[in-house]
This record gives structure tokens, C-alpha cells and sequence, in this order.
């Protein structure tokens, strides 16, 4: 008989709060956005609108490979702890749901799953960073 690690429900409403603010956080900045974008199309001329739209891409692309590098690492901390241990989930993890526990071969092969996952994270990180480091340079948006 298979072990099953319970869900632990304090994580899981820590998680739904964290998820709600953030998605109130990122409509109150859509919404900020349209109105600056507005306002700055009546006051601004072309070169310097687009010039400081250009500097908020260039933001929102950091933003972008900063989160994916720590997703990447998280990843990659979680397969080696997987790996280590030989059991997934680990001893003192707080799962958002009911898990099967799996361990020895298995627990490794997803660790290695979770490893090989958080490495193609990190590169895609950088990509997402030179890529942009390009694109921001041939359209010139300089500061």
C-alpha cells in the first residue's frame, strides 16, 4: 500500500491569498498602465512616448528573466533535494493536495524530471534577457 502525504490546508489558503493579491497587484497595474499610456499620448511627442514605452519593456523583460531564473532555481534545489533524499514529495514539504509518496528509483527519475526542468528554466532566462538586450538595442529605446 502506497503512502500518501495529506494536503496541508494552511499552505493552501497562504497560496490562495498570495495568488489573489498578486492577480489584484497586476489588474490595478493594467489598468495604471492605460491610464498613464493615455495621459502621456495627449502630453508626450511620438519620440519620447515611445521612448518611454521602450524603457517600461525593457522593465517588464527583467521582470520576466528574474522570474524565471528563480523558478529555474527552485527547480533545480528541488530535484537535487528529491535526488538526495530518493523521496518525493521531501519529509517536511506542505503540499497543496493529497500526494502519493514515491521513493527510491521513481523519486529519483522525477527528481532528475525536476532538475533537467529547472535547468531549461534557467537558460531560457538568459535567453529571454539577450533576446530583449537585442531587440531594446536595434529599436535604440535608450535612456
Amino acid at each position: 500500500m502506497s503512502q500518501i502525504q495529506p494536503a496541508d490546508p494552511a499552505q493552501r489558503r497562504r497560496v490562495a491569498v498570495i495568488l489573489t493579491i498578486a492577480a489584484i497587484v497586476l489588474i490595478a497595474a493594467y489598468f495604471a498602465f492605460d491610464h498613464w499610456l493615455e495621459d502621456a499620448a495627449q502630453r508626450m511627442t511620438t519620440t519620447e512616448l515611445v521612448r518611454s514605452v521602450g524603457r517600461m519593456i525593457s522593465i517588464c523583460v527583467i521582470a520576466m528573466t528574474v522570474c524565471l531564473l528563480l523558478l529555474g532555481r527552485h527547480l533545480l534545489l528541488r530535484g537535487r533535494r528529491i535526488v538526495r533524499d530518493r523521496r518525493y514529495p521531501a519529509n517536511d514539504a506542505r503540499p497543496l493536495r493529497d500526494t502519493s509518496v514515491r521513493e527510491g528509483d521513481e523519486a529519483v527519475r522525477i527528481g532528475n524530471a525536476s532538475r533537467i526542468a529547472g535547468l531549461i528554466t534557467c537558460l531560457l532566462g538568459v535567453a529571454v534577457e539577450v533576446a530583449g538586450w537585442f531587440w531594446v538595442g536595434k529599436l535604440g529605446w535608450t535612456a
